[in-house]
């Protein structure tokens, strides 16, 4: 077996592989820009220096590049040079970390791009949030469709609140559960995603107005910043349905923004990532962290925008 030696292991190029050279290139430079760190926001090297490093032609090298754009990775820039999408790599970093404490979902498995995972240790996040007298007060919580917030879904209903629940991927609206009205049997069932159909009411967008007033925000997230950005799952579902309660006024003007994930998940380095919206409050397994009390580690904070 021949290989072509480089003084970096990541840019090893197998000549007698079956695997085409640029998806060996792509496999490669994918390791490279996932291994930095998630604070460095610089452009790739030049053509003719990653051409170099890998022993490569331009055509082989751009084919590889034209892929990893594709993916959603990489962002070229006429003019500029080649860039890391900062929320996909970030997404892809902590993906790996929580594929080590995620829970299976029963249609998706471990596909964490699929979904928003439960984690072992979520229970004590949740205590986290019910303790809150945010929580404790609020008649209205915005539950997204995470698995991760589960429990606290069937919390809300066993205390007597309303719940709006996006369905999945927005595809059939949202649906109002309120947990006065469900049976205390059918309530364990009722905050699954599989079964709030069945007890709660469809809302279309246009509907939102009928639920009243939201007090809270509880969501589940791929990952999160300290200084309080939301990175979801690439579809900014979350962002949408911000816009849409922004917009329709059923969001109180002092509603905060819980985000319920594993220590994994979040990212205590200055990310210049788009978020879906900005929290207030992320609890952890093992922390609680409020965005807006100053910590010697955390980045500055974003302005909150309400």
């Amino acid at each position: 077996m021949a290989k072509r030696e480089t003084s970096v292991r990541q840019t090893e190029i197998d000549l007698a592989s079956d695997a085409p050279l640029y998806e060996q290139v792509r496999d490669r430079l994918s390791q490279m820009v996932l291994g930095r760190e998630l604070s460095d926001s610089t452009p790739l090297a030049t053509e003719p220096n990653l051409m170099e490093l890998f022993g490569v032609s331009r055509g082989t090298l751009r084919r590889a590049i034209e892929e990893l754009v594709r993916d959603g990775l990489l962002s070229a820039e006429q003019g500029r040079g080649t860039f890391v999408v900062q929320e996909e790599r970030v997404r892809r970093v902590v993906w790996q970390r929580l594929s080590e404490v995620a829970r299976p979902d029963s249609r998706f498995d471990l596909d964490l791009n699929q979904y928003v995972p439960d984690f072992a240790g979520s229970n004590l996040a949740h205590k986290r949030v019910m303790k809150r007298t945010e929580w404790r007060s609020a008649d209205v919580v915005f539950c997204a469709p995470d698995n991760s917030i589960e429990q606290l879904r069937l919390a809300a209903l066993e205390s007597g609140k309303k719940i709006l629940v996006p369905t999945y991927g927005l595809r059939r609206g949202f649906i109002l559960l309120d947990g006065t009205k469900i049976q205390k049997t059918d309530h364990a069932l009722a905050a699954t995603l599989d079964g709030m159909e069945r007890f709660g009411r469809r809302l279309g967008p246009g509907d939102l107005r009928q639920v009243g007033t939201i007090d809270l925000v509880v969501t589940g997230a791929t990952a999160v910043t300290t200084d309080g950005r939301h990175i979801g799952g690439g579809q900014r579902y979350l962002a949408l349905e911000w816009m849409m309660m922004k917009q329709l006024g059923v969001l109180s003007s002092d509603a905060l923004v819980f985000a319920v994930v594993h220590d994994c998940q979040v990212v205590d380095e200055m990310v210049e990532a788009e978020p879906d919206c900005l929290l207030d409050l992320i609890c952890t397994n093992t922390d609680e962290i409020d965005v807006w009390e100053p910590r010697d580690s955390a980045p500055t904070k974003l302005r909150r925008i309400k």
